[in-house]
Order: C-alpha cells, then structure tokens, then sequence
C-alpha cells in the first residue's frame, strides 16, 4: 500500500506527455516548414506571433548558437531568411522537400531539402537541414535542434557563385569581395538603426577597418563564433530589434559572435536546461 501511495504521489508531480499521431505530427512539420519560406516567414517575424513556437521555446542550430525564448526565435529563425534583396549569404528559401521523416508521441525528427534564392549572388542552389522538434498541446514548437548538413560544400557553390558575379575565380580575392560587401552592409545597418546608446562604431570607416581587419570571415562553422560570418547573420535581426541585436554586430559580439566555445566543449552538449527529449 505505501508504495502504492508513493507511485501516486510521484505520477501527479510528472507532466503528462503529448501525444499526437503520425499524421498530425506530419501536419505540424509541414505548417512549420510552409511558414519558413519566403514570403510567409514575413508574417512571423514579430516577437508577438504565437503561431510557431511556444512562450519558453529553446532550440539550437549547429552552425549558429542556441536560441532561447519566443521573441528571439521569432527573429532569428523567420528574420534572417525574410529579405530577399538584402545581400546575405543565405537568401530566402522558396521551396522544401521533406526527404526522411520518423515521428512519435509528440516528437519529430526529419531531413528537409531546401531550395535557396541567393540572389546577392544570382544562385538558387539546394541546401539540406536535418531536425527534431518537439510540440506541445498547443501545435507549437517547445524544442527543436537543427542541423545544417554538407555546408562546408554548399559554401564552396556559395563563393563559386560570387566569383562569377565578381567575375574572378581568384579565391582570396573572392573572398575579400564577398568581405567588403558584408562589412558594407553591416555598416550601414548601424548606421541606420543602432542609435545612441546601440552605436557600435565611431564611424563608417572604424566599423569597415574593425569587419574587415581586426576580426577573421570565418568558417562556415563559425557563424557563432567573433567573425564576419556570424555578424552577416546578425545583420539581418538588426531592424528588428536593435536593442538586443546591435551588440552582435558591434566589435564585442555580444552573447553570440564571440569566442567563447571550444571544439570538447560545445560539439556534443545538449541544449542547457534540454527536459529530456531524446531524437528518435
């Protein structure tokens, strides 16, 4: 009988799991991937959209950082792929294939095949994520972990494409093309919206010499890392919300473009405070 007593007591202090079927879990993906193209991920760029994830979502992209909280989210995941004029190493994504998917209870995990319009540089090129997401009562995203794969190899199609559009097949000298347009780029966005207390740089000149000398362009493992790359990234949230993004493209980086990670210490870590999802 008292152990009895105590399996209760214990059952009512575990939360009750979601469990959705297959289908609907199919359904809940496809809405999320329907929403990130481009132009429907404009919509969700709003930190007070509650469509897509819940309240307290925290997720991870490899190449990137962790991501915590709906607002942040919101701005990362649907602003940094919502301007197709704006030049950017990744573009839009205008299409989706979903190529592998396995589900249960409220748990997803799958390989997506995107198609990217990389306009700055004329491509569209297919680019493959693989991902979990985990989904509450609501349909919303409370978990997810996203990974880029073959982006080493996609960069390399990425800076190919440059070169023809700088019309050199010199590496380094595509390179510090592609670098001079994003140190460009970023510094006129802080320009633009990083005023008074958010000013990063005394000048145009100080925030050009700063991206293009002072910091490396970075892998493209880096993005989250005190690089080019990773402020290119940021770049994109600037508009969005300058008081929390202007830093990352500032000569600290903030919490997210700094040096602050080692191979051993970041590769195989979960999410911090991760509630005991597992992919399956």
């Amino acid at each position: 009988m008292y152990y009895y007593l105590l399996l209760l007591q214990l059952l009512t202090f575990l939360p009750l799991t979601t469990s959705y079927t297959v289908d609907q879990l199919w359904f809940l993906t496809t809405h999320f991937w329907d929403n990130f193209l481009y132009p429907a991920n404009t919509a969700h760029v709003n930190p007070n959209d509650t469509s897509i994830f819940s309240d307290n979502v925290q997720g991870r992209v490899d190449v990137t950082r962790t991501f915590t909280n709906r607002d942040l989210n919101n701005e990362y995941i649907f602003g940094l792929f919502s301007q197709p004029t704006h030049p950017s190493i990744f573009g839009v994504p205008i299409s989706y294939n979903i190529t592998e998917f396995a589900a249960t209870q409220n748990t997803i995990a799958s390989t997506v095949v995107l198609t990217f319009n990389i306009s700055t540089f004329d491509l569209i090129i297919p680019g493959v994520i693989t991902a979990w997401f985990e989904f509450n009562s609501a349909g919303q995203i409370t978990q997810y972990d996203a990974v880029f794969r073959w982006l080493e190899w996609l960069f390399v199609q990425i800076l190919q494409a440059a070169g023809r559009k700088f019309h050199t097949t010199n590496e380094t000298e595509v390179r510090s093309k592609v670098a001079d347009l994003f140190a460009r780029t970023i510094c006129r966005t802080e320009v633009e919206y990083c005023l008074g207390t958010n000013r990063q740089y005394a000048s145009m000149q100080d925030c050009y010499v700063f991206l293009t000398q002072k910091i490396r362009f970075g892998q493209p493992y880096e993005m989250g890392r005190n690089t080019l790359l990773c402020r290119e990234v940021h770049d994109n949230m600037v508009r969005l919300n300058p008081d929390v993004h202007c830093a990352h493209i500032g000569p600290s980086g903030g919490d997210y473009c700094v040096d602050d990670q080692t191979y051993e210490g970041s590769s195989w870590r979960g999410i911090s405070g991760l509630r005991g999802c597992r992919i399956i």
